[in-house]
């Protein structure tokens, strides 16, 4: 959709390759033409793929207390996760009952490109205090790092609203799939895909979690910091992607971009350029660190 609109809000218009990429929609949303069916795989691939990633931020923050002595803290986190998740099934049941779908689909671009914009610079920040973690000392474990007790202390709401954000953007996304599957599915595979997909994710975030908190304290930070980034790095990508979708970033297309799903990496300038610029800001922290170490 935004490399459509951009192809043709250039001067010149360029029509052959609008067409050529409403062409290819095309042939993808034929797939859902006529009589569509779901099953419990369905529901439970929907719940992983995009439970997973807002998973691995609350591993993250659970983790990072528990490696800092802060443990007594986490109920900031389990806060910010059980308010994301009431106010996502609030919103998308309202959603569902006051508009319609294509009244929605505006509101639902701004929506995701706002939350996931703040949730990038919030996640980008923590990928960044948790590598200088990983140079502590193993000695230290962290523990009587002052800044380490120090973030805890004072940025607890934060802590919790990161949390917040990342549920509350994939919870969205979650409920308003599931009100749109109900009626092409029944309510007890639905019901029981919903209460499978849910156990996965418990059994992967106790896992996460036991096996997250037998490695060193240097590596755990190190991974922690990668994983974060990772999301940041695509919460970016999504973010400019829903402003562009709802008119209030441009887009300009370019046949030299790639499409990179996994990382939000689509093709245009606006949306490249900033998760360029990331990347290469990242590369010279960890230069940086490495050097000042040496």
């Amino acid at each position: 959709m935004v490399s459509a609109k951009a192809y043709l809000t250039v001067d010149p218009i360029q029509k052959d390759k609008a067409v050529k990429v409403i062409d290819r929609m095309h042939g993808y949303l034929s797939l859902l033409d006529g009589n569509t069916s779901y099953g419990i795989v369905d529901v439970i691939t929907i719940i992983l793929r995009e439970g997973l990633e807002a998973l691995l931020v609350v591993i993250a923050l659970l983790g990072f207390l528990k490696k800092s002595d802060q443990e007594d803290k986490k109920s900031w986190i389990y806060g910010g996760v059980i308010i994301g998740s009431i106010v996502s099934i609030v919103l998308a049941v309202l959603v569902k009952l006051l508009f319609t779908s294509g009244t929605f689909g505006n509101n639902n671009f701004l929506i995701s490109g706002w939350t996931g914009v703040f949730a990038a610079v919030m996640l980008i920040y923590v990928s960044y205090w948790l590598h200088s973690k990983s140079s502590v000392d193993s000695r230290n474990h962290g523990i009587q790092d002052k800044s380490c007790k120090s973030l805890a202390n004072g940025s607890l709401f934060s802590l919790g609203f990161l949390a917040f954000l990342a549920v509350f953007r994939e919870g969205t996304e979650v409920v308003l799939f599931y009100i749109g599957m109900a009626s092409s599915i029944k309510l007890t595979d639905l019901f029981l895909g919903i209460a499978l997909g849910f156990a996965i994710l418990i059994i992967i975030a106790v896992l996460m979690l036991k096996i997250g908190l037998r490695i060193p304290m240097k590596p755990f930070f190190l991974v922690s910091s990668l994983l974060v980034f990772y999301l940041g790095l695509k919460f970016t990508g999504m973010g400019i992607n829903g402003l562009q979708l709802s008119g209030v970033l441009p887009a300009t297309s370019s046949d030299l971009l790639p499409t990179i799903s996994a990382l939000a990496v689509y093709p245009t300038w606006q949306g490249v350029i900033p998760q360029a610029v990331l990347v290469v800001i990242a590369i010279l922290v960890i230069l940086h660190n490495k050097l000042k170490r040496n």
